[in-house]
């Protein structure tokens, strides 16, 4: 990963390189977009939105190439530019003039939401895209189960096809909060040794993010409609950053074995409830300081 970094620092053919193909490497292995849009935010953070600018023509020019020898399309490279990099590179640039995390993760929590309202406003049939691949999975599965019909599956397939556009939005911010991390991360390496973690650790969202985000899930839960969840679902990935920055402050904090760190990972993965409390515990946060309460206890 830091020889990626240290690749991408050399200049702006090499920074689009590295955006280009790992761009085309996530057509197959999607977390590969991460890192594609990790190249711009890194470039942007330490040489300005200009060069971030600029190696994202770059990129797009690359991914372009490689999108026509290998699939004949060079069209897809279009994708990566609205949904993967031009995101990434916003928020990068927010970051870079604000030097606050938490301020730019609030800007891409609202940027998301303001993409759910447009999608379920504009295009609220959207998720009809995806109706044939989702038919044959139905029409396999109810000929492989014997305790679901077809008929309960096609209903669960139409819910899921209308909550599609707002969890394709939640997943977008998600990358991108990822992407941001990781080249804010490679920035400090090279030039702020230990300041990510110190940074990452500290993330405070605020009171009245807090309350803002509170407010969402409470008309969620009293409004009975997919464009609800979708919200919901939103503001759950930018509490989830916030739940994350809490256990890893905590661990810290009680100077734990780093080992934990990971267990803890597994624990969500297998167990998502216990994720949830630690978004509950960063809803939270604002008012009991839970950081200051550790400490004080250790």
């Amino acid at each position: 990963m830091l020889f990626l970094a240290s690749f991408i620092l050399k200049g702006p053919s090499q920074a689009a390189l590295v955006a280009a193909s790992m761009a085309i490497l996530g057509l197959v292995v999607p977390p590969a977009i991460w890192v594609s849009a990790a190249a711009i935010v890194l470039v942007t953070l330490v040489n300005g939105p200009k060069s971030g600018m600029v190696t994202m023509v770059l990129s797009l020019l690359g991914a372009g190439l490689f999108a026509f020898l290998i699939f004949s399309a060079p069209q897809v490279a279009m994708i990566f530019v609205l949904l993967a990099w031009l995101p990434a590179w916003l928020i990068a640039t927010i970051l870079r003039q604000t030097v606050s995390l938490a301020y730019s993760l609030q800007v891409l929590t609202v940027m998301s939401l303001l993409a759910v309202i447009m999608v379920y406003a504009v295009v609220p049939d959207i998720g009809e895209l995806w109706r044939e691949p989702l038919d044959s999975m139905v029409e396999q599965l109810a000929e492989q189960s014997e305790d679901f019909s077809l008929a309960e599956l096609k209903q669960t397939e139409n819910m899921v096809i209308k909550l599609l556009p707002g969890l394709f939005a939640s997943s977008i911010m998600f990358g991108t909060m990822l992407s941001l991390l990781l080249g804010r991360w490679w920035q400090a390496v090279f030039y702020n040794p230990g300041g990510f973690s110190k940074e990452f650790q500290s993330l405070d969202l605020g009171k009245v993010s807090a309350m803002s985000a509170l407010a969402i899930v409470l008309i969620a839960m009293f409004v009975d409609g997919v464009f609800a969840v979708a919200m919901t679902a939103v503001i759950f990935v930018l509490y989830s950053m916030q739940a994350l920055a809490l256990l890893h402050a905590a661990i810290r904090i009680r100077q734990i074995n780093a080992a934990w760190l990971f267990v803890s990972y597994l624990i969500m993965f297998f167990v998502p409830q216990v994720l949830l409390l630690l978004i509950l515990a960063g809803f939270a946060d604002p008012w009991l300081d839970i950081r200051q309460r550790i400490s004080k206890q250790a």
